[in-house]
């Protein structure tokens, strides 16, 4: 008899997780099936039981109008319990929201503390946005060593952004030694994520043989990439790089750009 406690227990925590997944799941099935209403009716009470992931969606929703009229007020307070748990994204849009003054009246201070929140709990994004409150002297002392050690934080964390900006510091040598090696490691990750500029500036790179050995062939794919970006300075670029290939080093671009394109999708 003395077991049959804590069986009953655990067999009550597994119904009540059992329990938790079918509205959390059915709510997001509704989302997507655009019955918002349903959804709504699904994640209020998980909200109003601490689900902070579920509050965090609920203040999507309202801060955006995404299958609800936008409303303030349920938009910060849903963002601001779960960021009270410790939810990086709530943290950071809750930041965001007070940084733009878009829902609410800006509020600098307010929005420092809660994207600092959300960098200190390994969010991207917010890591960058730290680094640029201290590279412009908002609401914090204007920084560069601190900015620079944010930037990092942002880039090693996958934001691209930061990584684009930390090519661009240590080309220049803004507050840093300048070290073209370090600015092609991070032109590089910015330019496999996607960035047109990065693109750009790799392209430029591989060119020049700055920061890496010289290629044009190379450059010319990457200089490509970035005019499908829309950058016309890229399209003369590349059609100026590909013109000064022979032909055996003209195929071998065509493949490499096919290759970087295949990796990149």
């Amino acid at each position: 008899m003395k077991h049959t406690r804590p069986y009953t227990l655990l067999l009550a925590l597994l119904l009540s997780t059992s329990l938790q997944a079918g509205p959390r799941e059915d709510g997001l099935q509704a989302f997507k099936q655009g019955d918002y209403q349903r959804a709504l009716q699904l994640w209020v009470p998980l909200a109003q039981a601490g689900d902070r992931e579920i509050q965090y969606n609920l203040g999507v929703m309202y801060s955006e109008g995404r299958g609800v009229e936008a409303d303030r007020e349920k938009a910060v307070h849903w963002l601001r319990e779960a960021a009270e748990q410790n939810d990086a994204d709530a943290q950071f849009r809750l930041g965001k929201l007070f940084l733009q003054g878009e829902l609410v009246e800006q509020d600098l201070p307010l929005a420092e503390q809660w994207i600092r929140r959300a960098a200190e709990n390994d969010h991207a994004t917010a890591c960058y946005y730290l680094a640029q409150f201290y590279v412009h002297g908002k609401v914090v002392p204007q920084a560069d060593d601190i900015a620079l050690r944010w930037y990092y934080c942002g880039a090693e964390l996958g934001s691209v952004s930061a990584q684009y900006n930390l090519g661009y510091i240590h080309e220049h040598g803004l507050g840093v030694e300048k070290s073209l090696p370090e600015a092609f490691r991070w032109y590089e990750k910015a330019a496999r994520a996607g960035a047109a500029d990065a693109q750009a500036n790799l392209g430029r790179l591989y060119y020049s043989g700055q920061g890496t050995r010289k290629n044009l062939v190379m450059a010319y794919a990457w200089f490509t990439l970035a005019a499908e970006q829309a950058l016309p300075e890229a399209d003369k670029n590349a059609r100026f790089t590909f013109r000064q290939l022979s032909e055996d080093k003209q195929q071998q671009a065509i493949e490499q750009l096919q290759a970087l394109r295949s990796s990149l999708q």
